[in-house]
């Protein structure tokens, strides 16, 4: 299993860390983060062709669960539970993803290096936030009846 913090960027673009050559899928189509406690996260990065999470378009960051089924556009199904907890649900239907290892072994300029890294920060930043949101929301609703 993947630990956190970690951001998988989905879609055709080369520089996403898993790739579908189909071409219902963005270039930068969705992206995963895994926090340090290992939530999955999945966003939609405004593609045309919305990413779906158990049939339902999804419009906000969900937290995935284990049984979870993802599905990028109309049909390219992502096994997030085998690539990230490494466990296989099932085959991929159409578009099988060509995935980056995981492990970043290629040299980054000094300059590539700060400004991912401020990346992450925001990103792990934006995150914390939005949990922070979404339990007070909850504990309002419970509050509140």
């Amino acid at each position: 299993m993947m630990k956190g913090p970690k951001i998988l960027r989905i879609g055709q673009a080369e520089e996403n860390d898993v790739r579908f050559l189909d071409s219902d899928i963005g270039a930068a189509h969705a992206e995963i983060f895994i926090d340090n406690i290992g939530n999955v996260f999945l966003t939609d990065l405004g593609s045309r062709s919305h990413t779906f999470v158990n049939g339902h378009i999804i419009s906000d960051p969900v937290i995935l669960q284990v049984g979870d089924k993802v599905r990028l556009g109309s049909s390219a199904t992502y096994d997030w539970e085998y690539h990230i907890l490494g466990r296989r649900t099932e085959q991929p239907k159409v578009s099988k993803p060509i995935t980056k290892p995981v492990t970043d072994n290629q040299p980054k300029s000094k300059n590539n290096q700060a400004q991912e890294a401020r990346k992450e920060t925001i990103n792990r930043d934006l995150w914390i936030i939005l949990a922070a949101i979404v339990f007070l929301l909850f504990v309002l609703n419970v509050i509140t009846g």
